[in-house]
């Protein structure tokens, strides 16, 4: 039995409405299979993942909320949180659900025919969510068809192309439309697109998506996956998501539209945009930026495609970690196309510097990060951001914020990203909860070999391509430890090379050379970062580099995480407290250790937010339940607020926007 489900966008106007009709596999047809290691009997799926099933779109909210378009160039007006959540409903539709799915025997198409499965677009095809979770390594599916049938009369539209969104799939992926081959893409952590519109017609579409992932079996950058953790779990290694793990979306974009923004945030005054749109020979077109706040327009500046528009932005509020103001943005294109053709994007920013020095004013001299030329002290969590029943997805929007929440919720102002991109969504959150980001590069974990390199190359550069735009973003990390820096040795692809290309690229942030590694000791990037468990260690800085303690803890509780476990009574530990209360004190300890050589260290890393798998070391359980106490909750929250507060004194936002500002200018204070 197959049924069709309509797949309108969030609420709106749906007179406006991206109609869609998407010819499904029958909801009965997919059931979750074991959230837990299939080596023993547990069920941990998060609160979330409970609400998760084909009967309700998966993952529903805007993919991409620093490029919203609003139907018909609609007025932009009030605040645009809910438009950056929900989208506009007469320019996208998401096509998340359940897809038809099969192991692919070859590599030739299933043009025509029902394929003999189903799975639960975008859940990876190794997690419960997807219905298809292999139980041992030996079945892991390498090789795959997914194929989904729809109907749109909007795919069609005079005047307006149509493009279809990937937000990431593992990891390489070849992708058909009505039997014509659209394109192949490779990379695990970047998204891509197609212009559909010569392909599609308003009936009886069909799109087939072919992918290849071989894991950690392959050379490309992997992260911590590891094929062999289905059937022998522990360790540092987690299942694998292979296939479709982010959100697929058709949008609707006038003939002429905007492809892309670069927004350059690190100012104290002043925002720089500039565009790229689709080239269709009608000239380069002029563009119009708007910037607000509150839904008025407090700043604009014109220029051309393709040029930098910088604009002034009067009495800024800078983005902080304490004070994470976001400024909207409207920018708009306009080309006579013969007609006059206009798009317009709906973006937003957060203007702050990120630099290296001594703390102006201060007492110490040491080398420090400065956040908006104030040295801010940053205490965090490594965050490997896999899930009990998603792995690489998390199982809604909710639970993808609350990792960032819950960082919030213990007094820590910085996470680091460990060897995973993760959608936009969550830096958008970042963004707007006010969270500094230290973004690693996925490693190549062991097995790096000499085609390791040109993959690592350009999932780097797509990382910062693609994620750069955020303002949470305070730091990039090339290597970590020696996971994969052996091949990198022979010019233009040494570790110095790779380091330089980072700052090409990316000049506004600063870089992390290698993290809990040697080659920090070449001094080629900004800091001193070394690894200590479980207590932290005291690196010292440089006349060029930051200390930082970049991991330090892996300690456990063990009395509170029965029932919670990947596989019962397997959890692993560096060493394991007695109860929580033993473990905060712990912690805290650990904490006030820094806080007393705050003189010099600058940054810290505790390991980790949430337990994953066996590696039980987290303050939260696998299933995100907390393991301590409101009370103990709240005594580790006002350790880290000490330590933070420990960044100490330093010049207001007035007078630094003074010390910026030209010489004899005006300056509204």
């Amino acid at each position: 039995m197959r049924v069709w489900l309509a797949c309108l966008a969030a609420a709106g106007d749906t007179a406006l409405g991206f109609d869609v009709q998407a010819f499904r596999p029958a909801p009965e047809s997919w059931k979750r299979t074991q959230c837990g290691g299939p080596s023993g009997s547990a069920e941990v799926p998060t609160k979330w993942g409970l609400e998760v099933g084909p009967r309700a779109q998966p993952l529903g909210a805007y993919p991409r909320p620093q490029m919203v378009r609003r139907a018909g160039n609609a007025p932009v007006s009030g605040p645009l949180a809910a438009l950056r959540d929900a989208g506009d409903p007469g320019t996208w539709a998401n096509l998340n659900g359940l897809w038809e799915w099969e192991e692919a025997a070859s590599d030739v198409p299933p043009f025509g025919r029902v394929l003999a499965g189903s799975i639960l677009v975008p859940f990876p095809a190794e997690s419960c969510l997807s219905g298809v979770a292999p139980q041992r390594s030996a079945d892991i599916v390498e090789r795959m068809w997914y194929r989904l049938t729809f109907d749109s009369s909007h795919v069609v539209k005079d005047g307006f192309r149509t493009l279809l969104h990937f937000g990431a799939v593992d990891w390489q992926a070849s992708i058909f439309l009505n039997g014509v081959m659209l394109g192949n893409h490779t990379g695990a952590y970047d998204g891509f697109s197609f212009d559909i519109t010569d392909s599609a017609s308003k009936h009886g579409n069909e799109l087939i998506v072919y992918v290849f992932d071989p894991s950690d079996r392959g050379a490309q950058p992997n992260g911590k996956q590891k094929n062999s953790a289905i059937d022998k779990p522990g360790g540092d290694q987690y299942t694998p998501s292979s296939g479709i793990w982010q959100t697929v979306w058709l949008e609707s974009v006038p003939m002429y539209y905007i492809m892309d923004l670069k927004i350059n945030q690190a100012s104290l005054h002043s925002v720089s945009i500039e565009t790229a749109v689709n080239d269709i020979g009608y000239g380069a077109g002029e563009i119009d930026v708007d910037v607000l706040e509150e839904g008025s327009v407090v700043a604009s500046g014109r220029g051309t495609v393709g040029k930098a528009i910088i604009v002034e932005v009067p009495s800024p509020a800078l983005w902080s970690p304490e004070h994470p103001k976001l400024y909207d943005l409207k920018v708009r294109s306009t080309v006579q196309a013969p007609q006059i053709v206009v798009d317009t994007v709906i973006s937003y920013f957060g203007l702050r510097t990120v630099s290296i020095g001594p703390q102006p004013g201060a007492i110490h001299t040491s080398i420090r990060p400065l956040l908006n030329n104030r040295f801010t002290f940053f205490a965090g969590f490594l965050d490997q951001s896999w899930w009990p029943d998603g792995q690489y997805t998390a199982p809604t929007d909710e639970a993808l914020a609350y990792d960032l929440e819950a960082t919030k919720m213990f007094g820590m102002n910085l996470i680091r990203l460990h060897q995973k991109v993760n959608p936009e969504r969550w830096y958008y959150h970042a963004d707007r909860l006010g969270l500094a980001i230290f973004q690693d590069m996925p490693q190549k974990y062991g097995g790096a070999v000499n085609d390791t390199i040109p993959l690592f190359v350009e999932d780097m550069k797509s990382m910062i391509l693609g994620r750069g735009n955020h303002p949470c973003i305070i730091q990039w990390t090339t290597f970590n430890e020696g996971d994969c820096v052996g091949v990198f040795k022979t010019p233009p692809n040494d570790v110095k090379s790779i380091t330089q290309l980072v700052k090409r690229l990316d000049s506004t942030r600063l870089v992390d050379t290698d993290s809990g590694g040697t080659l920090n000791n070449l001094h080629i990037a900004d800091v001193n970062d070394i690894h200590s468990y479980p207590f932290p260690g005291d690196p010292m800085p440089s006349a060029s580099q930051y200390a930082m303690v970049g991991e330090f803890g892996g300690t456990s509780v063990a009395a509170v995480i029965q029932g919670k476990e990947w596989v019962p009574g397997l959890c692993q530990a560096g060493r394991h407290a007695a109860n929580s209360s033993d473990e905060a004190t712990k912690y805290i300890q650990m904490a006030s250790s820094l806080q007393s050589r705050a003189d010099h260290i600058s940054a810290s890393v505790f390991t980790q937010i949430t337990d994953v798998e066996l590696e039980c070391d987290g303050f939260l359980n696998y299933d995100r339940s907390n393991k301590f106490s409101v009370a103990e909750t709240k005594a580790i929250h006002d350790a880290n607020q000490a330590l933070v507060g420990a960044s100490g004194g330093g010049v207001s936002d007035k007078q630094l926007r003074l010390q910026q500002a030209a010489p004899g200018a005006i300056v509204l204070v």
